[in-house]
């Protein structure tokens, strides 16, 4: 998470928004060539920064609010080239400390 807003404060994206994908320990994540991923053995996070980190300084702890989290489980398939729209959770970092549970969230289903 710290390198997506890093990688949005220094301007290394286009359009202002950075994504990042975490595998936990023992998974894998198969791209395919056609932007469609796949889970195997465990699970997938995709992480989406949409917006400036409100705060950067490198001599202050860092705070980003509502990163954008997909959790895939194994099996489930994810498309990159295409990406979904609704379907992640919210989580925070503020003065350097994360939300407390940062693996799992209610998904925003509402997707209009």
């Amino acid at each position: 998470m710290a390198f997506v807003a890093r990688a949005i404060e220094d301007g290394l994206t286009t359009g202002g928004a950075a994504w990042g994908v975490g595998v936990d320990d023992g998974g894998s994540l198969f791209i395919y060539r056609n932007g469609r991923a796949t889970v195997a053995g465990a699970d997938t996070y995709v992480v989406l920064g949409d917006h400036r980190p409100e705060q950067t300084d490198p001599d202050r702890y860092s705070t980003y609010e509502d990163y954008k989290i997909w959790r895939l489980r194994p099996g489930q398939t994810y498309d990159f080239k295409n990406r979904p729209t609704c379907g992640y959770y919210l989580r925070s970092i503020v003065n350097g400390v994360p939300d407390r549970d940062l693996s799992s969230g209610t998904p925003v289903t509402s997707c209009g």
